[in-house]
């Protein structure tokens, strides 16, 4: 029975010592594994980092502008400009008169017999849409020559020039208004003839209509002084020929600019986003314009 307990006992002490050593054998292995995997033969993998530019900011695609591009100015026929003295040969011959101001606003129907011709600033006045069921032959960049050869007008599926289509209906007026595209062009009188050529040929497929030929609206200030072309002075110029071709013509001669310039001559900053083309508010002062100063 001694013996016995004696032996438990022994085989108690031996079972306790062999727990001791594996759990000391366990914290040498686990202490190298740890101290190993960051010593000198481990690594740790790390994440990659984001593309960056060079300025060290996260990459991204350039955005465009937001802002509101500019609309381009009429095209010129890129010719050299008018010279100063073809100018002022034709500005000592002008001479003064303008259609009067009537008493009463004509209403919108009384353009549903009318056409308008003329570019983009022509277009504009369309879209304003003040002028009752008033016909529009306009097109952007549109010349005093271009009305006989492009064929910018669709009537009934069909393409063809504007003096084409001009042939097609019955009118009673017809508002006339060049020049803006034609401000570069280094012969003057070319200008002039081919205007006066328009108005003839008008009369010619139109027997009785009466014609006006409007002025040339300006551009603004700043878009005048950092221009050689379209300039103010030089559309006065062009405007004092007009009118001396109206009178020679027996048409009616409409100071159009006069209901959009301020005290300058020039179109004011808050009319145009271009320096240019009116906006709407400034296309309802030339539609007014327009009711006001006709005759009958």
């Amino acid at each position: 029975m001694v013996n016995y307990r004696k032996r438990r006992r022994r085989d108690w002490l031996f079972g306790k010592a062999a727990v001791c050593v594996c759990l000391a054998l366990g914290t040498v292995v686990a202490m190298n594994l740890f101290f190993g995997s960051f010593g000198s033969g481990g690594s740790v993998s790390v994440p990659p980092a984001s593309h960056a530019d060079s300025s060290g900011g996260a990459f991204s695609p350039s955005s465009p502008n937001s802002s509101r591009p500019t609309i381009s100015s009429e095209k010129s026929s890129a010719k050299p400009a008018v010279s100063s003295s073809t100018v002022s040969s034709v500005q000592s011959a002008a001479e003064s008169g303008k259609e009067p101001e009537t008493e009463n606003e004509k209403p919108e129907s009384w353009f549903d017999d009318a056409a308008f011709v003329g570019n983009s600033r022509t277009e504009g006045l369309r879209d304003y849409d003040g002028l009752g069921d008033a016909s529009y032959f306009a097109s952007k960049g549109l010349m005093v020559n271009t009305v006989y050869t492009e064929r910018t007008i669709r009537e009934n599926g069909k393409k063809m020039t504007v003096m084409q289509a001009l042939q097609k209906k019955k009118f009673k007026k017809v508002y006339l208004m060049f020049g803006v595209n034609e401000l570069g062009w280094s012969t003057f009188h070319i200008f002039v003839d081919d205007y006066g050529k328009i108005v003839d040929d008008i009369r010619e497929y139109q027997p009785g209509v009466k014609i006006y030929l409007q002025a040339i609206l300006p551009v603004t200030a700043k878009k005048s002084d950092s221009s050689q072309v379209y300039t103010n002075s030089k559309i006065a110029s062009y405007n004092k020929a007009i009118q001396k071709l109206a009178k020679e013509k027996k048409a009616t001669y409409l100071a159009v600019n006069e209901a959009v310039a301020d005290s300058t001559g020039a179109l004011p900053a808050e009319a145009t986003v271009d320096g240019v083309h009116l906006n709407w508010e400034y296309c309802g002062k030339w539609c007014k314009y327009l009711r006001t100063h006709t005759n009958s």
